[in-house]
């Protein structure tokens, strides 16, 4: 990948690139994104989704936490946090507060933040390994690989697999310019 599109994505994903310049001891992303520029809008999507999945977790964690530790306060007499943090839900935490027992929010687990560890073309598909993340993270980076199946590596147009000595997703325009026979489709 072009250093210009690699510096790119490193800007927009901070976190996930974090080892971008790391010790080759510890990541392989010490030697870039080994891929075409063809697969930039997969990896920028694929890494804004992700990223925003896990900020998600985490402010819907905190906002439980704080609503949990408001109710505590009120269920012992202090409303400040109330009146000052749910003022537009009056009429709903009046009613919860009635209740002997009021409900607390169930604290949901904050999605892990992913660090990419190698990007790379394998097999003509996209690899992204990481670590970090949960099952969504998991279902994202498989259908960014599958839509790197379908996408030209170099330019990004629609493409295939082709076949012959090295597999690449190519479009017909760099198939031609690469040597791979027309395939039957």
């Amino acid at each position: 990948m072009r250093k210009e599109l690699d510096e790119e994505l490193c800007k927009k994903y901070p976190k996930i690139f974090r080892d971008r310049h790391g010790d080759m001891r510890s990541t392989a992303m010490c030697w870039g994104f080994d891929c075409g520029d063809g697969w930039y809008n997969i990896l920028d999507k694929m890494c804004a989704i992700i990223q925003g999945h896990i900020n998600n977790t985490r402010a819907q964690r905190v906002r439980a936490l704080l609503f949990n530790r408001a109710l505590g306060k009120a269920m012992r007499g202090d409303m400040s946090s109330y009146n000052r943090l749910y003022w537009y839900q009056k009429k709903e935490i009046d009613e919860r507060l009635k209740d002997p027992e009021p409900q607390c929010e169930q604290v949901p687990r904050a999605c892990p933040q992913v660090i990419a560890t190698q990007v790379k073309e394998k097999f003509g598909t996209l690899r992204f390994y990481y670590w970090g993340g949960d099952e969504y993270c998991s279902g994202v980076e498989s259908m960014a690989e599958s839509m790197s199946a379908v996408t030209c590596e170099v330019c990004g147009s629609p493409g295939m697999l082709r076949h012959g000595g090295w597999i690449r997703a190519l479009c017909d325009e760099h198939a031609k310019e690469a040597g791979y026979e027309e395939e039957q489709k």
